[in-house]
């Protein structure tokens, strides 16, 4: 059981890492012209925006004047509180 909540632990890491990059690359993609930039975007956008999306929806009232989106960061906190309680099962 350890070992899988460990397991599922490390999943999660890897895909708040790749919401951050999928961020970043939001942001560079636009003023880049390289091919391998957008294909990279391209696919973190493949595996993010499944799970963005009802954030998006969630927020869309509250940040549609502001111009900014904070679906990825909200994301991130859940997350984060999932790592959390499952650091707390490991250890209990």
């Amino acid at each position: 059981m350890e070992l899988l909540i460990s397991f599922i632990i490390t999943l999660i890491q890897i895909y708040v890492y790749i919401i951050v990059a999928n961020v970043f690359l939001s942001w560079v993609v636009f003023i880049s012209h390289n091919i391998n930039i957008r294909k990279i975007y391209w696919m973190t956008n493949r595996f993010v925006e499944p799970v963005v999306a009802p954030f998006r929806r969630m927020l869309y009232p509250w940040t549609r004047q502001i111009g900014l989106d904070f679906s990825p960061f909200l994301l991130i906190i859940v997350l984060e509180i999932a790592i959390w309680f499952l650091r707390r099962m490991l250890y209990y």
